[in-house]
């Protein structure tokens, strides 16, 4: 790794952004959240990058995870609400540790547990606290406030009254599980459209069916990386609404596209909710 100026602008600035925020979140006091799943879930996930990191002397790499990856990760946490002592105390322990090698006094300054951190055992990530499902249901929530901007640039709308989020129709979840599956193996529509017709639901859903196959055999990039159930998006959006409300300013309503004849509910995709705004 070659320190240059800017490099070590960078880390400097880094250094006082982590020290802020690790002193903020240790004056929190909440209660347990839907988010604490996702954070702790994203920092074991990182401990498994950073030792792969360490066993091919990436200094370059560990670095950027510990001092920028993993910030981003709790400012998000931070943003979402979440407030969890337990969780807080559990991430920010872990974080003081990885830091130690390379910044071992902001660490050991950050550390608020017993004995000194250079004494103390080398975080390992453990697998049970990883949830694909946790970050899925997260990473819709981005997706959606992202595409929430995009809706209000078209709409040339500052100030929206409300936003209406559909979550996709149940049938669909299990389309794009079997097509999720089927396209690891082969991209001939026909072929995967053999595969989805074999279940009966989806074979009444006939013209529904073949359009969305074909546009997202074309673009796969509108398949998720894990495909949750209309349940757990639900749940995720659910959870999310005060937060969707406060990062708008207005009222936002979340239904199953199911239960709703308006057409934008038909946009809805496991995924990728359908999104209409007045």
């Amino acid at each position: 790794m070659v320190w240059t100026e800017e490099l070590v602008l960078n880390y400097k600035n880094a250094l006082e952004r982590i020290y802020a925020l690790v002193q903020s979140m240790q004056k929190v006091d909440g209660k347990a959240q839907l988010v604490d799943a996702w954070i702790l879930s994203r920092v074991h996930g990182r401990l498994k990058k950073i030792a792969q990191s360490m066993g091919n002397y990436d200094l370059r790499e560990l670095a950027s995870e510990v001092y920028f990856a993993m910030y981003d990760d709790l400012r998000w946490y931070v943003r979402r609400g979440g407030m969890n002592p337990k969780v807080i105390v559990e991430v920010a322990d872990v974080w003081c540790k990885l830091m130690n090698p390379i910044t071992p006094h902001l660490s050991e300054e950050l550390h608020t547990g017993e004995g000194l951190i250079s004494a103390s055992s080398w975080p390992i990530a453990a697998e049970e606290k990883i949830n694909r499902k946790a970050e899925a249901g997260e990473e819709l929530l981005k997706e959606t406030m992202e595409g929430m901007r995009k809706v209000l640039k078209l709409a040339k709308m500052e100030k929206p009254r409300t936003f209406t989020l559909f979550i996709a129709e149940s049938w669909r979840y299990e389309l794009m599980a079997v097509v999720s599956r089927e396209i690891k193996v082969t991209r001939d529509i026909g072929e995967i459209m053999r595969k989805v017709l074999e279940t009966e639901e989806l074979k009444m859903k006939g013209k529904e069916v073949s359009t969305i196959v074909t546009s997202v055999v074309k673009d796969t990039s509108k398949i998720p990386p894990l495909v949750i159930s209309q349940e757990e998006e639900l749940k995720t959006m659910l959870d999310a609404k005060e937060f969707l409300e406060k990062e708008f300013e207005c009222k936002v309503e979340i239904l199953i596209a199911d239960e709703s004849t308006q057409p934008k509910a038909k946009s809805a995709l496991p995924g990728k909710v359908g999104i209409l705004v007045e």
